[in-house]
């Protein structure tokens, strides 16, 4: 009989190995976390054909054709917006928006249900400072009575007064839930702040003086601004202009054209702001907003700031989320966006935190903010984020009415023909030294920083800075925050 020799194994060796294996993996997660892998090249994105013309009475046909699609889309999208409501009636575009599909001429709010019902159509209203976009998604074989429905809320709405009061009383109630919200009420702050001193309101929305929208006022408005020479319609499907036009202009001939008002040109300018402002809220969580003025969406450093906004904060990739939140666990959430307004935009940072991390976050926000505008950037991150952006776009323009949506901005921000058709080739233009350019033009050292949160549990751990001034919901100013020295403004 064999005898096997027998190894003695000792355990202070494997735990030693499994100690070691373990800080391997350690070391590569953070590894990880810090460059995430470099993304696998996707297909190329095809653009569909995009064609455009002006019916008699002004409205604007636009046709995006994809064959052999059964989904149709169409989008009716109106230049006018919060930004047209009178200052005293804030809301009464988003109102009115909502009223045009609630009884016509013809039929009631309850017909338009069922019918919308019947055809299976998906719709929604989006009302924004500058525009209010109509969107309808439907099968092609309705398209002729989808589209004979959808132009009675153009032409012929009739504002029931019992609609207007249940319109009225769902937006009060949407924007009173809103206002409780740290990030909403902080970024709505953060607007009130970048646009004071214009007469330009970037679509805030007091609830108390919802109550105060009269029937009169919303006729007004869609007689003033809801005009076919001031809209444009979008038919996303199994279309080409000719036949598009030709729809268009049976269904839509009807709506009579008026002089429409010119437009005040407002341009916000990038600056400096000294003070930290604190939004009181009864709230547990804290929302830090922080951010500037930057370009018009149209305008020649678009495609930088693109890439800026993606390297700073625009995804899970990016530099705030990974530092914020994976590195050192301060953040629920950190990202960056971008917003277009008529003649301005905005880089502006969103952060969710606890009161404690308050001062940590803001410190390191600004450091990030600094870090862009001096430091060279790493020709791998430029890459990464130039690749996400690419890759992501086809996503983005998955559905007929998200790249619908772009084509409307397109028409909104009068850009370029060839905005969307040039997206790859601009990005991939973009070189670090452009995105440092664009960095330090529009970041500054001292952006425009909110902090949203309950003051009796953050500003304690706020008493480092300089000064910070003590807002309450409504926008006035209640206190100042000095060093930890407190002082009531009301005494």
């Amino acid at each position: 009989m064999k005898k096997r020799n027998r190894r003695f194994v000792n355990p202070l060796a494997i735990t030693a190995l499994l100690l070691l294996y373990s800080v391997a993996g350690l070391i590569a997660q953070e590894r990880f976390r810090r460059n995430p892998p470099y993304p696998e090249p996707l297909s190329p994105f095809r653009m569909p054909t995009v064609e455009s013309a002006v019916l008699g009475n002004g409205l604007r046909v636009i046709a995006i054709t994809r064959l052999n699609s059964p989904i149709f889309a169409v989008q009716v999208v109106i230049q006018a917006g919060e930004s047209d409501s009178p200052p005293e009636l804030p809301g009464l575009a988003t109102v009115t928006a909502q009223m045009m599909m609630r009884g016509t001429l013809t039929m009631s709010a309850s017909a338009i249900e069922e019918k919308m019902e019947s055809l299976g159509i998906d719709f929604d209203i989006e009302v924004q400072s500058d525009y209010i976009i109509f969107s309808f998604i439907f099968l092609e074989e309705n398209i002729d009575e989808a589209l004979s429905l959808i132009k009675l809320f153009f032409i012929e709405p009739t504002f029931p007064s019992l609609e207007l009061s249940s319109a009225k009383r769902e937006l009060y109630y949407r924007q009173l839930g809103q206002a409780r919200d740290p990030e909403n009420a902080g970024y709505d702050f953060f607007l009130g702040k970048i646009f004071s001193g214009t007469a330009y309101n970037p679509g805030l929305i007091d609830e108390e003086l919802i109550k105060n929208i009269s029937q009169k006022d919303v006729i007004s408005f869609h007689q003033r601004l809801c005009r076919p020479n001031n809209s444009a319609i979008i038919l996303n499907g199994n279309i080409n202009l000719n036949n598009a036009s030709l729809r268009a202009s049976q269904m839509f001939g009807r709506w009579i054209s008026r002089p429409t008002e010119k437009k005040q040109t407002i341009y916000v300018q990038n600056r400096n702001y000294e003070n930290i402002y604190f939004l009181d809220l009864a709230t547990r969580d804290v929302a830090v907003i922080a951010g500037n003025a930057v370009m018009p969406f149209a305008a020649e450093d678009y495609f930088p700031v693109l890439v800026l906004n993606q390297i700073l904060g625009g995804s899970t990739g990016s530099r705030l989320f990974l530092d914020l939140r994976e590195s050192k666990g301060l953040a629920y959430y950190a990202f960056s966006s971008l917003s277009f307004f008529r003649n301005s935009g905005l880089l502006w940072i969103r952060v969710r935190i606890s009161p404690e991390s308050a001062p940590v976050v803001i410190k390191e926000v600004l450091r990030q903010l600094a870090a862009l505008a001096e430091e060279r950037i790493d020709p791998l991150e430029l890459e990464r984020a130039k690749a996400y952006l690419i890759g992501n776009f086809p996503l983005q323009n998955q559905l007929p009415e998200q790249f619908s949506k772009k084509i409307v901005l397109q028409s909104v921000f009068q850009a370029p023909q060839d905005f969307w058709s040039k997206y790859y080739e601009n990005i991939m233009l973009v070189s670090a030294e452009k995105v440092q350019e664009v960095a330090r033009k529009y970041l500054t050292r001292q952006p425009l920083l909110v902090v949203a949160g309950d003051r009796n549990t953050t500003l304690d751990y706020l008493r480092d800075f300089d000064r910070i001034d003590i807002y309450d919901r409504k926008g006035q100013l209640k206190a100042t925050f000095q060093k930890g020295v407190l002082k009531d403004e009301n005494r």
